[in-house]
């Protein structure tokens, strides 16, 4: 039997050192029936950027053709393309959002989160 709980320390005393916990982005992706999901955590250097949402869905198109999922690569197809139609005003909305997390205004900054996913 698989000792998870042995795996979570190996796993978190490898992803700890030398590293640290700050500066980490992690974000959750969900299939449309809530069945399937995972996790991509990026940590970005030196001004890189951290992480490339287009590029991510991009080569997830790849993945579906290559299965052959046709009915993902039809999804994904527009949803790249109006990722890339919208991308002027996602960014826009993005450095809104940002601004009022710093002023601590929680409740602009849900309505811009609410536009920019809207908006994907």
């Amino acid at each position: 039997m698989f000792n998870w709980k042995e795996f979570d320390e190996m796993m978190n005393e490898m992803f700890s050192f030398p590293f640290d916990n700050k500066g980490w982005d992690k974000k959750t992706f969900k299939s449309s029936d809530g069945t399937t999901s995972y996790t991509i955590m990026t940590k970005g250097f030196g001004g890189e950027p951290k992480f490339n949402e287009l590029e991510f869905l991009k080569a997830k198109l790849e993945k579906a053709v290559e299965n052959q999922d046709f009915e993902q690569a039809v999804e994904l197809r527009d949803k790249i393309k109006s990722f890339e139609e919208n991308k002027e005003k996602i960014s826009e909305l993005q450095s809104k959002l940002d601004e009022c997390v710093k002023k601590q205004e929680y409740e602009k900054a849900i309505e811009y989160r609410d536009k920019i996913k809207s908006l994907k």
